[in-house]
């Protein structure tokens, strides 16, 4: 048994331990990230409906924000990754510090405009919403575009650690980023009853802390790199509009994306504060399940990556295939089990009683479409953004996501009634008319015919 996982895990340059070098941390940085925002939830609920609708309300935004300064830490894992694979080393370097300070520049200006305009955001999008929990959208919304520029170089360190394999070092910037946020919660939130802006409080003394800490990361691993300490102080505005360049794809992807989850966000705002800490409650659940899978997506780019950068398709091919199976079996196996700890689980955000029935029915609506779609809607792209051709994921999710998410979930939840199970559903439905446009794209031969590097 062992010895055909480890096949199903290999390919002719790549070893299983190869593989499970970057997928372990990877996974164990997943399960982090996606505890702290169940935990984050769940701290934020002693604070009532408000604040936890207020939060989750303005981390669909902040998700939005966060990933068009993100993709440039993915644009930067595609180019390092493929330099990697090539023994493109000067180019290795020239990515790394364009990822970086590009991601820094792009989250700078991202803070500017909006905390500008911050107020007219809040109320074009969620105007709807009690003014209780307006007001703590305003603080939230505020604190955590303060911590932007900081965050961006974490996720361009953390893009170029993972694109030459170095998915260990990224863990351990992670870790440390969300231990000291968990533990600043439990003083500012718990122990000084701070509230929303507790969260705010935590989140950008985490943030400083890892900003520092990625410095010395990219400084350790400055062989790998082929970074000199004068090429910090002397970045070349052509790498960063390289990186850039290449990045557009996964933010345009990203944006449109995102955009649309905040349109259908507005529509739950309209059902009222109840639905919304439904929706907040059961998507932290829901997201539990997509620890491994999620994970998988990620370190599925520089595995790809590599295998491009050294022209091995089959093996690019081999190993897409064996990610988006053993995701879907993960999805299936953790959904059940589970299912028998959901009051328990419930206890954590004391919800009322009232809203209990309806996030049973989407963690079960969830159940049953996870293994089916969740994959090959969001695991197979991630080797075909790696193999260069981000474009065409980018066209395919801006239609599905538009067409079937916003315009159909729309009818089916507004205008036919169904609510938030009838918005939830078609999500799920979404992922799997995308997942099998991707589908068809993989069985063919274009997507790993693109020059990016």
């Amino acid at each position: 048994m062992l010895d055909k996982l480890k096949g199903y895990f290999s390919g002719t340059d790549l070893s299983y331990k190869d593989v499970t070098a970057l997928l372990i941390p990877v996974i164990i940085d997943q399960f982090f990230l996606v505890s702290f925002n169940f935990i984050n939830t769940a701290m934020i609920s002693s604070s009532g409906t408000a604040a936890i609708s207020a939060v989750n309300m303005v981390g669909t935004l902040n998700v939005f924000m966060v990933q068009l300064f993100a993709a440039m830490g993915l644009g930067g894992t595609v180019l390092i990754s493929q330099a990697y694979g090539r023994k493109a080393w000067r180019k290795i370097s020239e990515n790394c510090l364009g990822a970086i300070y590009g991601a820094f520049f792009i989250a700078s200006l991202l803070t500017i405009v909006v905390l500008v305009f911050h107020k007219q955001v809040l109320g074009l999008l969620f105007g709807d919403a009690e003014q209780a929990v307006l007001n703590n959208a305003e603080i939230y919304l505020t604190g955590i575009l303060i911590s932007y520029p900081m965050q961006a170089i974490v996720e361009g360190t953390n893009g170029s650690l993972r694109g030459v394999g170095r998915t260990r070092s990224s863990l351990k910037l992670s870790l440390l980023m969300n231990s000291i946020y968990i533990v600043m919660n439990f003083i500012f939130v718990f122990g000084l009853q701070q509230g929303v802006l507790g969260l705010v409080i935590s989140l950008n003394i985490s943030r400083f802390a890892a900003m520092i800490f990625a410095f010395v990361m990219i400084y350790l691993h400055r062989d790998i790199f082929h970074l000199r300490l004068p090429d910090f102080l002397h970045v070349k505005l052509q790498n960063i509009l390289h990186v850039i360049t290449v990045s557009i794809p996964f933010a345009a992807e990203t944006m449109f994306f995102n955009g649309g989850k905040i349109i259908v966000q507005t529509l739950i705002v309209s059902l009222g504060t109840n639905v919304i800490a439904t929706n907040a409650i059961g998507t932290s659940w829901v997201q539990m399940s997509e620890i491994i899978p999620a994970a998988m997506q990620t370190a599925l780019v520089p595995i790809v990556g590599q295998c491009i950068g050294r022209k091995n398709i089959q093996d690019a091919r081999k190993l897409t295939k064996s990610f988006v199976i053993a995701g879907s079996v993960s999805l299936l196996a953790t959904d059940l089990l589970m299912l028998p700890f959901f009051h328990l689980g419930m206890k954590l955000f004391n919800p009322p009683a009232e809203i209990l029935p309806n996030i049973f029915q989407i963690i079960l609506i969830a159940l049953v479409m996870h293994p089916i779609t969740w994959s090959i809607s969001f695991i197979l792209p991630s080797a075909l953004r790696a193999a260069g051709d981000a474009k065409f994921t980018t066209t395919v999710s801006l239609i599905s996501m538009w067409v079937v998410r916003v315009g159909i979930g729309y009818l089916v939840g507004i205008v036919l009634g169904f609510g938030l199970p009838g918005i939830f559903f078609v999500m799920t439905v979404e992922w799997g008319f995308r997942g099998s446009i991707f589908l068809l794209r993989y069985r063919g031969d274009k997507w790993h015919q693109k020059e990016v590097l």
